[in-house]
Order: structure tokens, then C-alpha cells, then sequence
């Protein structure tokens, strides 16, 4: 009977927190899992090739599956020889559904190995080719120049690249 006793002290408190993780569910439309201080790896060959980390990430799955980066976003490209290489930062930014492009935007830098730096407010990463590309303004600072244009394509590691419509000092 002592056992009996046990069984049904034990019931209410099982329904008590199945009940709590019931009232947890997304509501219709929310992200279905968020995560803080998230990092993907993408690797080639059991070679981590590229990071990215984010302050928030928020996936959503359904009609529209899409990941969502929030509150900054950094995207590393590592050498050959694993040492991290150019650095792309951000203020948000975009995974489409099966990884393989990216798209930053707000405050976007990009410093490659040798410390040229641009600045966008939009920048795209296609993994499929290696490139990332925008439409938008650009400013590219270099040692002694500073170049604006219109529009950049450039390898994914901004090691090189070509303005679209180019002026500078």
C-alpha cells in the first residue's frame, strides 16, 4: 500500500511538467528551435574550412524553412594550413534552406589576410562557387587608397576581387 501511496504522489508531479513543456510550444509562425551564442562549421575533407557564429539564430521550418542570424553575425575563412584567414562581420544575416548560400546585411566588413577592408550593406556568400557578391554600394580601403563603386565580385575570401563600377582616390 506504502508503494500504491508513492505511485500516486509521483502521477501529479509527471503531469506538472509535461503540462509546463505543453505551454512551451511555438507559437504558429515562431522559429522552432533558437539558440544564443551559436557557431556552425563547415567542413571539406574533414577540414573545417569556414565558421560562422552569431549571437542569436532562430530556424524555422514549414512552408518557409529559413535560418535567421541576429544580433551579430561573423563569418571566418580558414588557410590551407588552418589558420584562420578573412574575417566578414555583420549585424544579421540569412542562411537559405540547405546551407549552401548566405547573405549578411547592416554594418557589413569584410578584412582579408592582407588588410583590405570593405564595407557594405549587403553581402552575399555562395559556398556552391566559392564567391560572394553584392549590388550595392562598396568601400574598399587599402593601404593608401580608398575605392567606392557599385556592386563587388570576389573569391570567398576577398583574396581577390572586382568592383562593378569603380571610383577612388
Amino acid at each position: 500500500s506504502a508503494l500504491g501511496c508513492s505511485v500516486v504522489l509521483l502521477l501529479p508531479a509527471c503531469k506538472n511538467d509535461l503540462d509546463r513543456v505543453a505551454a512551451m510550444e511555438v507559437a504558429d509562425g515562431g522559429p522552432y528551435r533558437v539558440t544564443t551564442e551559436g557557431e556552425y562549421l563547415y567542413s571539406d575533407s574533414g577540414r573545417v574550412r569556414n565558421k560562422v557564429r552569431a549571437g542569436r539564430i532562430l530556424e524555422f521550418n514549414g512552408d518557409k524553412p529559413q535560418t535567421l542570424l541576429e544580433e551579430g553575425v561573423e563569418l571566418t575563412f580558414f588557410q590551407a594550413d588552418g589558420r584562420a584567414g578573412s574575417r566578414l562581420s555583420a549585424r544579421r544575416g540569412e542562411i537559405e534552406p540547405g546551407g549552401r548560400r548566405m547573405s549578411v546585411s547592416d554594418q557589413v566588413v569584410f578584412v582579408n589576410t592582407q588588410g583590405e577592408r570593405l564595407e557594405t550593406e549587403k553581402l552575399t556568400w555562395s559556398q556552391d562557387s566559392n564567391k560572394v557578391f553584392t549590388d550595392r554600394p562598396v568601400k574598399i580601403t587599402r593601404r593608401n587608397d580608398i575605392i567606392y563603386g557599385q556592386g563587388l565580385d570576389a573569391e570567398e575570401d576577398f583574396s581577390r576581387y572586382t568592383e562593378r563600377r569603380g571610383t577612388g582616390t
